[in-house]
Protein backbone atom coordinates (compact mmCIF):
# COMPACT_ATOMS: atom_id res chain seq x y z
CA UNK A 1 0.00 0.00 0.00
CA UNK A 2 1.36 3.40 -0.96
CA UNK A 3 1.07 6.06 1.70
CA UNK A 4 -0.76 9.21 0.69
CA UNK A 5 1.74 11.21 2.69
CA UNK A 6 5.44 10.35 2.73
CA UNK A 7 7.24 10.55 6.05
CA UNK A 8 10.21 12.81 6.67
CA UNK A 9 11.09 10.93 9.87
CA UNK A 10 12.56 7.77 8.41
CA UNK A 11 16.22 6.96 8.32
CA UNK A 12 17.75 9.14 5.61
CA UNK A 13 20.63 8.27 3.37
CA UNK A 14 22.27 10.02 0.44
CA UNK A 15 22.58 6.78 -1.50
CA UNK A 16 19.72 6.74 -3.96
CA UNK A 17 21.04 8.84 -6.83
CA UNK A 18 18.35 10.92 -8.53
CA UNK A 19 15.63 9.01 -6.68
CA UNK A 20 16.59 10.58 -3.34
CA UNK A 21 13.86 12.68 -1.67
CA UNK A 22 14.97 16.29 -1.16
CA UNK A 23 14.72 16.35 2.62
CA UNK A 24 16.77 13.19 3.02
CA UNK A 25 19.80 15.27 2.06
CA UNK A 26 18.66 18.75 3.13
CA UNK A 27 17.50 19.83 6.59
CA UNK A 28 13.76 20.51 6.53
CA UNK A 29 13.96 21.76 10.13
CA UNK A 30 16.53 24.43 9.31
CA UNK A 31 15.73 27.66 11.13
CA UNK A 32 15.47 30.20 8.31
CA UNK A 33 15.37 33.80 9.47
CA UNK A 34 13.07 36.17 7.64
CA UNK A 35 14.94 37.95 4.83
CA UNK A 36 18.15 36.06 5.65
CA UNK A 37 19.25 36.33 1.99
CA UNK A 38 17.75 39.73 1.20
CA UNK A 39 20.76 41.82 2.26
CA UNK A 40 24.46 41.31 2.84
CA UNK A 41 27.60 43.43 3.15
CA UNK A 42 30.16 43.24 0.34
CA UNK A 43 33.32 45.35 0.11
CA UNK A 44 31.89 48.05 2.39
CA UNK A 45 28.67 48.18 0.41
CA UNK A 46 25.18 47.08 1.36
CA UNK A 47 23.74 44.75 -1.26
CA UNK A 48 19.99 44.16 -1.60
CA UNK A 49 18.38 41.53 -3.81
CA UNK A 50 16.44 42.90 -6.78
CA UNK A 51 15.73 39.71 -8.73
CA UNK A 52 15.71 35.93 -8.27
CA UNK A 53 15.85 33.49 -11.18
CA UNK A 54 15.43 29.86 -10.16
CA UNK A 55 15.11 26.43 -11.76
CA UNK A 56 13.67 23.52 -9.79
CA UNK A 57 13.36 19.84 -10.52
CA UNK A 58 9.92 18.33 -9.95
CA UNK A 59 9.19 16.78 -6.57
CA UNK A 60 9.33 13.12 -5.57
CA UNK A 61 7.35 10.98 -8.00
CA UNK A 62 6.29 7.40 -8.52
CA UNK A 63 8.59 5.01 -10.42
CA UNK A 64 8.48 4.80 -14.19
CA UNK A 65 6.49 2.03 -15.83
CA UNK A 66 9.76 0.32 -16.82
CA UNK A 67 10.86 0.02 -13.20
CA UNK A 68 7.41 -0.92 -11.91
CA UNK A 69 7.42 -3.91 -14.27
CA UNK A 70 10.99 -4.84 -13.36
CA UNK A 71 10.06 -4.88 -9.67
CA UNK A 72 7.32 -7.42 -10.28
CA UNK A 73 9.59 -9.56 -12.46
CA UNK A 74 12.37 -9.57 -9.84
CA UNK A 75 9.96 -10.59 -7.10
CA UNK A 76 8.78 -13.49 -9.23
CA UNK A 77 12.37 -14.58 -9.87
CA UNK A 78 13.22 -14.61 -6.17
CA UNK A 79 10.09 -16.47 -5.06
CA UNK A 80 10.46 -19.06 -7.81
CA UNK A 81 13.93 -19.78 -6.46
CA UNK A 82 12.83 -20.16 -2.84
CA UNK A 83 14.19 -16.89 -1.47
CA UNK A 84 10.85 -16.27 0.24
CA UNK A 85 11.57 -19.15 2.64
CA UNK A 86 14.57 -17.24 3.95
CA UNK A 87 12.90 -13.82 3.73
CA UNK A 88 9.19 -14.38 4.52
CA UNK A 89 8.13 -10.83 3.65
CA UNK A 90 8.43 -11.87 -0.01
CA UNK A 91 5.54 -14.33 0.46
CA UNK A 92 3.05 -11.53 0.98
CA UNK A 93 4.74 -8.69 -0.88
CA UNK A 94 2.82 -7.19 -3.76
CA UNK A 95 4.01 -4.32 -5.89
CA UNK A 96 2.71 -1.14 -4.22
CA UNK A 97 3.08 0.89 -7.41
CA UNK A 98 0.25 0.46 -9.93
CA UNK A 99 1.31 0.71 -13.55
CA UNK A 100 -0.95 3.71 -14.08
CA UNK A 101 1.11 5.67 -11.53
CA UNK A 102 3.95 5.88 -14.09
CA UNK A 103 6.07 8.94 -13.14
CA UNK A 104 3.20 10.97 -11.66
CA UNK A 105 4.03 13.20 -8.73
CA UNK A 106 3.60 11.76 -5.25
CA UNK A 107 2.13 13.70 -2.36
CA UNK A 108 5.61 13.70 -0.87
CA UNK A 109 6.79 15.60 -3.95
CA UNK A 110 4.06 18.20 -3.54
CA UNK A 111 5.02 18.56 0.12
CA UNK A 112 8.64 19.12 -0.88
CA UNK A 113 7.69 21.96 -3.19
CA UNK A 114 5.22 23.59 -0.85
CA UNK A 115 7.94 23.62 1.80
CA UNK A 116 10.45 25.01 -0.70
CA UNK A 117 8.01 27.79 -1.57
CA UNK A 118 7.80 28.65 2.12
CA UNK A 119 11.57 28.54 2.50
CA UNK A 120 12.22 30.80 -0.51
CA UNK A 121 9.58 33.18 0.85
CA UNK A 122 11.41 33.38 4.17
CA UNK A 123 14.85 33.88 2.65
CA UNK A 124 13.77 36.61 0.21
CA UNK A 125 10.57 37.90 1.82
CA UNK A 126 11.00 41.59 1.07
CA UNK A 127 11.56 40.84 -2.63
CA UNK A 128 8.11 39.25 -2.93
CA UNK A 129 6.19 41.35 -0.40
CA UNK A 130 3.31 43.12 -2.14
CA UNK A 131 4.83 42.33 -5.53
CA UNK A 132 3.54 38.85 -6.29
CA UNK A 133 2.10 39.98 -9.62
CA UNK A 134 5.60 40.43 -11.05
CA UNK A 135 6.58 36.79 -10.56
CA UNK A 136 6.71 34.50 -13.61
CA UNK A 137 6.13 30.75 -13.23
CA UNK A 138 7.34 28.51 -16.08
CA UNK A 139 6.97 24.73 -16.29
CA UNK A 140 7.54 21.82 -18.60
CA UNK A 141 4.47 20.12 -20.04
CA UNK A 142 4.82 17.08 -17.74
CA UNK A 143 2.28 16.61 -14.94
CA UNK A 144 4.96 16.19 -12.27
CA UNK A 145 6.53 19.55 -13.11
CA UNK A 146 3.24 21.41 -13.49
CA UNK A 147 1.97 20.05 -10.15
CA UNK A 148 5.27 20.99 -8.51
CA UNK A 149 4.94 24.58 -9.73
CA UNK A 150 1.45 24.86 -8.22
CA UNK A 151 2.61 23.40 -4.89
CA UNK A 152 5.62 25.72 -4.76
CA UNK A 153 3.54 28.82 -5.46
CA UNK A 154 1.05 27.70 -2.82
CA UNK A 155 3.79 27.70 -0.19
CA UNK A 156 5.29 30.95 -1.48
CA UNK A 157 2.04 32.91 -1.64
CA UNK A 158 0.72 31.54 1.66
CA UNK A 159 3.88 32.68 3.43
CA UNK A 160 4.09 36.10 1.79
CA UNK A 161 0.39 37.01 1.61
CA UNK A 162 -1.05 34.98 4.46
CA UNK A 163 -3.36 33.25 2.00
CA UNK A 164 -3.00 31.08 -1.09
CA UNK A 165 -3.02 32.99 -4.37
CA UNK A 166 -4.83 30.80 -6.91
CA UNK A 167 -4.71 33.32 -9.77
CA UNK A 168 -1.18 32.60 -11.00
CA UNK A 169 -1.16 30.40 -14.11
CA UNK A 170 2.12 28.65 -14.97
CA UNK A 171 3.47 29.11 -18.50
CA UNK A 172 4.34 25.86 -20.31
CA UNK A 173 7.66 26.12 -22.16
CA UNK A 174 9.40 22.86 -23.11
CA UNK A 175 12.20 24.57 -25.03
CA UNK A 176 13.40 26.08 -21.75
CA UNK A 177 12.35 23.42 -19.27
CA UNK A 178 12.58 20.23 -21.33
CA UNK A 179 15.09 21.07 -24.05
CA UNK A 180 16.55 17.54 -23.99
CA UNK A 181 13.30 16.24 -25.43
CA UNK A 182 13.41 18.80 -28.23
CA UNK A 183 16.98 18.28 -29.41
CA UNK A 184 17.37 15.72 -32.22
CA UNK A 185 21.18 15.71 -32.10
CA UNK A 186 21.18 14.89 -28.38
CA UNK A 187 18.60 12.15 -28.80
CA UNK A 188 20.44 10.47 -31.66
CA UNK A 189 24.05 10.79 -30.51
CA UNK A 190 23.69 10.56 -26.72
CA UNK A 191 20.29 9.57 -25.36
CA UNK A 192 19.66 6.62 -27.69
CA UNK A 193 23.32 5.79 -28.30
CA UNK A 194 24.67 3.25 -25.82
CA UNK A 195 28.26 3.98 -26.80
CA UNK A 196 27.76 7.50 -25.41
CA UNK A 197 27.59 6.01 -21.91
CA UNK A 198 30.25 3.33 -22.38
CA UNK A 199 31.91 4.19 -19.05
CA UNK A 200 28.63 3.37 -17.32
CA UNK A 201 28.40 0.04 -19.17
CA UNK A 202 32.02 -0.84 -18.36
CA UNK A 203 31.44 -0.26 -14.67
CA UNK A 204 28.05 -2.00 -14.70
CA UNK A 205 29.68 -5.18 -15.98
CA UNK A 206 32.99 -4.61 -14.17
CA UNK A 207 34.57 -6.16 -11.07
CA UNK A 208 33.06 -3.83 -8.42
CA UNK A 209 29.47 -4.52 -9.45
CA UNK A 210 30.22 -8.22 -10.01
CA UNK A 211 31.54 -8.48 -6.45
CA UNK A 212 28.41 -7.08 -4.80
CA UNK A 213 26.17 -9.12 -7.12
CA UNK A 214 27.99 -12.33 -6.11
CA UNK A 215 27.80 -11.38 -2.45
CA UNK A 216 24.03 -10.93 -2.64
CA UNK A 217 23.65 -14.11 -4.71
CA UNK A 218 25.34 -16.00 -1.87
CA UNK A 219 23.21 -14.32 0.79
CA UNK A 220 20.03 -15.27 -1.07
CA UNK A 221 21.32 -18.82 -1.79
CA UNK A 222 20.43 -18.45 -5.44
CA UNK A 223 21.57 -21.07 -7.97
CA UNK A 224 24.03 -19.96 -10.63
CA UNK A 225 21.33 -19.89 -13.32
CA UNK A 226 19.38 -17.36 -11.24
CA UNK A 227 22.35 -15.33 -9.95
CA UNK A 228 21.84 -11.66 -9.12
CA UNK A 229 22.56 -9.48 -12.17
CA UNK A 230 23.51 -5.78 -12.36
CA UNK A 231 19.94 -5.04 -13.48
CA UNK A 232 18.65 -6.92 -10.42
CA UNK A 233 20.83 -4.72 -8.20
CA UNK A 234 19.46 -1.60 -9.84
CA UNK A 235 15.90 -2.87 -9.38
CA UNK A 236 16.46 -3.56 -5.68
CA UNK A 237 18.00 -0.09 -5.40
CA UNK A 238 14.88 1.43 -6.96
CA UNK A 239 12.58 -0.66 -4.77
CA UNK A 240 14.41 0.40 -1.64
CA UNK A 241 14.39 4.08 -2.61
CA UNK A 242 10.76 4.34 -3.69
CA UNK A 243 9.26 2.15 -0.98
CA UNK A 244 11.29 3.84 1.75
CA UNK A 245 10.06 7.22 0.53
CA UNK A 246 6.46 6.47 -0.42
CA UNK A 247 5.22 3.22 1.15
CA UNK A 248 3.86 2.82 4.66
CA UNK A 249 6.38 1.16 6.91
CA UNK A 250 9.33 1.75 4.62
CA UNK A 251 11.00 -1.01 2.60
CA UNK A 252 12.22 -4.44 3.59
CA UNK A 253 14.08 -4.63 0.28
CA UNK A 254 16.69 -2.28 1.75
CA UNK A 255 18.13 -5.13 3.85
CA UNK A 256 19.61 -6.58 0.64
CA UNK A 257 21.92 -3.57 0.18
CA UNK A 258 24.77 -2.88 2.60
CA UNK A 259 26.74 0.37 2.74
CA UNK A 260 29.35 -0.68 0.17
CA UNK A 261 26.70 -1.99 -2.21
CA UNK A 262 24.88 1.33 -2.05
CA UNK A 263 28.14 3.18 -2.74
CA UNK A 264 28.94 1.03 -5.78
CA UNK A 265 25.41 1.23 -7.21
CA UNK A 266 25.34 4.98 -6.76
CA UNK A 267 28.65 5.41 -8.59
CA UNK A 268 27.28 3.25 -11.40
CA UNK A 269 24.22 5.49 -11.68
CA UNK A 270 26.30 8.64 -11.34
CA UNK A 271 28.40 7.54 -14.31
CA UNK A 272 25.24 7.36 -16.41
CA UNK A 273 24.06 10.80 -15.28
CA UNK A 274 27.51 12.31 -15.74
CA UNK A 275 28.15 10.98 -19.24
CA UNK A 276 24.63 11.47 -20.57
CA UNK A 277 23.59 14.76 -18.97
CA UNK A 278 26.68 16.53 -17.67
CA UNK A 279 30.25 16.59 -18.96
CA UNK A 280 30.38 13.55 -21.21
CA UNK A 281 29.37 15.23 -24.46
CA UNK A 282 29.38 18.84 -25.59
CA UNK A 283 25.77 18.82 -26.79
CA UNK A 284 24.53 17.83 -23.31
CA UNK A 285 25.50 21.18 -21.81
CA UNK A 286 25.18 23.28 -24.99
CA UNK A 287 21.49 22.42 -25.44
CA UNK A 288 20.66 24.20 -22.17
CA UNK A 289 21.32 27.57 -23.83
CA UNK A 290 17.61 28.53 -24.20
CA UNK A 291 17.36 28.38 -20.41
CA UNK A 292 20.63 30.24 -19.87
CA UNK A 293 19.55 32.83 -22.40
CA UNK A 294 16.28 33.39 -20.56
CA UNK A 295 18.07 33.75 -17.23
CA UNK A 296 20.67 36.27 -18.34
CA UNK A 297 18.54 38.32 -20.73
CA UNK A 298 16.01 38.62 -17.89
CA UNK A 299 18.78 39.84 -15.59
CA UNK A 300 19.89 42.33 -18.24
CA UNK A 301 16.34 43.70 -18.47
CA UNK A 302 16.02 43.91 -14.68
CA UNK A 303 19.19 46.01 -14.43
CA UNK A 304 18.06 48.28 -17.26
CA UNK A 305 14.62 48.78 -15.70
CA UNK A 306 15.99 49.21 -12.19
CA UNK A 307 18.44 51.88 -13.37
CA UNK A 308 15.55 53.67 -15.08
CA UNK A 309 13.36 53.31 -11.98
CA UNK A 310 10.84 51.26 -13.99
CA UNK A 311 8.89 48.12 -13.06
CA UNK A 312 10.41 44.69 -13.72
CA UNK A 313 9.93 41.02 -12.86
CA UNK A 314 11.16 40.33 -9.33
CA UNK A 315 11.43 36.58 -9.89
CA UNK A 316 11.21 33.77 -12.41
CA UNK A 317 10.67 30.22 -11.19
CA UNK A 318 11.05 27.39 -13.71
CA UNK A 319 10.03 23.79 -13.03
CA UNK A 320 11.63 20.97 -14.96
CA UNK A 321 13.60 17.78 -14.56
CA UNK A 322 16.98 16.30 -13.66
CA UNK A 323 17.58 16.57 -17.42
CA UNK A 324 17.03 20.32 -17.07
CA UNK A 325 19.35 20.96 -14.13
CA UNK A 326 22.24 18.63 -15.00
CA UNK A 327 22.99 20.21 -18.42
CA UNK A 328 22.56 23.66 -16.87
CA UNK A 329 25.11 22.83 -14.17
CA UNK A 330 27.55 21.59 -16.80
CA UNK A 331 27.09 24.75 -18.89
CA UNK A 332 27.79 26.81 -15.76
CA UNK A 333 30.86 24.72 -14.89
CA UNK A 334 29.53 23.43 -11.56
CA UNK A 335 30.32 20.02 -10.00
CA UNK A 336 33.11 19.42 -12.50
CA UNK A 337 35.37 16.65 -11.22
CA UNK A 338 38.95 16.25 -12.40
CA UNK A 339 39.79 13.79 -13.75
CA UNK A 340 36.50 12.79 -15.36
CA UNK A 341 34.36 10.10 -13.73
CA UNK A 342 35.23 6.80 -15.41
CA UNK A 343 34.73 3.09 -14.91
CA UNK A 344 38.30 2.59 -13.68
CA UNK A 345 38.56 5.42 -11.12
CA UNK A 346 35.80 4.61 -8.64
CA UNK A 347 38.19 4.66 -5.66
CA UNK A 348 39.58 8.03 -6.71
CA UNK A 349 36.10 9.55 -6.80
CA UNK A 350 34.66 8.35 -3.50
CA UNK A 351 34.65 12.00 -2.43
CA UNK A 352 33.59 13.43 -5.80
CA UNK A 353 31.83 16.74 -6.34
CA UNK A 354 29.16 15.20 -8.56
CA UNK A 355 27.11 12.93 -6.34
CA UNK A 356 23.65 12.89 -7.89
CA UNK A 357 21.85 12.12 -4.62
CA UNK A 358 23.05 15.48 -3.28
CA UNK A 359 23.21 17.48 -6.52
CA UNK A 360 20.08 16.17 -8.30
CA UNK A 361 17.63 14.76 -5.73
CA UNK A 362 13.92 15.20 -6.24
CA UNK A 363 13.08 18.93 -5.95
CA UNK A 364 16.72 19.93 -6.55
CA UNK A 365 16.98 23.64 -7.22
CA UNK A 366 19.35 26.27 -8.57
CA UNK A 367 18.95 30.03 -8.33
CA UNK A 368 20.77 33.15 -9.44
CA UNK A 369 20.14 36.08 -7.13
CA UNK A 370 20.90 39.56 -8.49
CA UNK A 371 21.83 42.21 -5.92
CA UNK A 372 22.24 45.97 -6.18
CA UNK A 373 25.11 47.18 -4.04
CA UNK A 374 25.19 50.77 -2.85
CA UNK A 375 27.75 52.51 -0.64
CA UNK A 376 25.13 54.92 0.61
CA UNK A 377 26.79 57.79 -1.24
CA UNK A 378 24.69 59.64 -3.78
CA UNK A 379 27.14 58.87 -6.54
CA UNK A 380 26.18 56.67 -9.49
CA UNK A 381 29.68 55.16 -9.73
CA UNK A 382 29.21 53.57 -6.31
CA UNK A 383 26.33 51.40 -7.51
CA UNK A 384 27.12 47.98 -8.89
CA UNK A 385 25.34 44.69 -9.44
CA UNK A 386 26.59 41.37 -8.09
CA UNK A 387 25.21 37.85 -8.14
CA UNK A 388 25.11 34.82 -5.93
CA UNK A 389 24.55 31.24 -7.12
CA UNK A 390 22.44 28.97 -4.91
CA UNK A 391 22.35 25.19 -5.36
CA UNK A 392 19.79 23.44 -3.18
CA UNK A 393 19.43 26.66 -1.17
CA UNK A 394 23.16 26.99 -0.35
CA UNK A 395 25.56 29.46 -1.92
CA UNK A 396 28.24 27.91 -4.15
CA UNK A 397 31.42 29.26 -5.68
CA UNK A 398 30.81 30.93 -9.04
CA UNK A 399 33.23 29.65 -11.72
CA UNK A 400 33.50 33.15 -13.23
CA UNK A 401 35.40 34.45 -10.20
CA UNK A 402 35.94 31.48 -7.87
CA UNK A 403 34.01 33.15 -5.04
CA UNK A 404 30.46 33.13 -3.68
CA UNK A 405 29.85 36.75 -4.71
CA UNK A 406 30.82 37.94 -8.18
CA UNK A 407 30.18 41.08 -10.19
CA UNK A 408 27.35 40.62 -12.66
CA UNK A 409 29.47 42.12 -15.41
CA UNK A 410 32.14 39.44 -14.95
CA UNK A 411 29.59 36.60 -14.79
CA UNK A 412 27.72 37.87 -17.83
CA UNK A 413 30.96 37.99 -19.83
CA UNK A 414 32.01 34.53 -18.62
CA UNK A 415 28.85 32.90 -20.02
CA UNK A 416 28.60 35.17 -23.06
CA UNK A 417 28.83 32.42 -25.68
CA UNK A 418 26.10 30.29 -24.07
CA UNK A 419 23.80 33.29 -23.78
CA UNK A 420 24.41 35.38 -26.89
CA UNK A 421 25.16 32.64 -29.40
CA UNK A 422 22.30 30.26 -28.67
CA UNK A 423 21.30 28.69 -31.98
CA UNK A 424 19.29 25.92 -30.42
CA UNK A 425 17.61 24.37 -33.45
CA UNK A 426 20.83 24.59 -35.46
CA UNK A 427 23.01 22.87 -32.84
CA UNK A 428 20.30 20.27 -32.26
CA UNK A 429 19.95 19.68 -36.00
CA UNK A 430 16.21 19.98 -35.61
CA UNK A 431 13.86 20.21 -38.58
CA UNK A 432 13.15 23.80 -39.57
CA UNK A 433 10.69 25.05 -36.92
CA UNK A 434 7.32 26.29 -38.08
CA UNK A 435 7.00 30.00 -37.63
CA UNK A 436 9.54 32.14 -35.84
CA UNK A 437 11.45 31.10 -32.75
CA UNK A 438 13.12 33.74 -30.67
CA UNK A 439 15.98 31.44 -29.64
CA UNK A 440 16.90 30.77 -33.27
CA UNK A 441 17.56 34.47 -33.74
CA UNK A 442 20.14 34.66 -30.97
Amino acid sequence: MVSTCGSYNRNRTASFSTKTPYFWVNDEKENIALDSETWFEHEDKTCQVVHLNAVLRHGARFPSLKWIKRMTVLHKKLTENGVDEQFPFLKTWTNPFPEESDKIIAELGQQEHEMLGERFAHRFNLLFDEDMDSIRIVTSSKQRSYASSLAFYTGLSQTVLGEVDKTKEPIVNDIEMRFHDNCVHFKETVDKNKSATSEYSKFKYGPEVAAIAKKLTDVLHLPEKAAVTPDDLNTIHQLCAFEEALAEGGSKWCQFLDKESLEVIQYMNDLKQYWKKMYGHEISSAMSCPLLNQMFTTLDKVIQANNADEDYEVAVFGFGHAETLAPLYAALGLYNDEPQLKADNFQLHRNRKFRSSRVLPFSANFAVALYQCDSGEDVEDYIEYVVRFYANEKTVDIPACGQKVCSYKKVREFYKNHVDDCKFHQMCRNPEPKGSNKHEEL
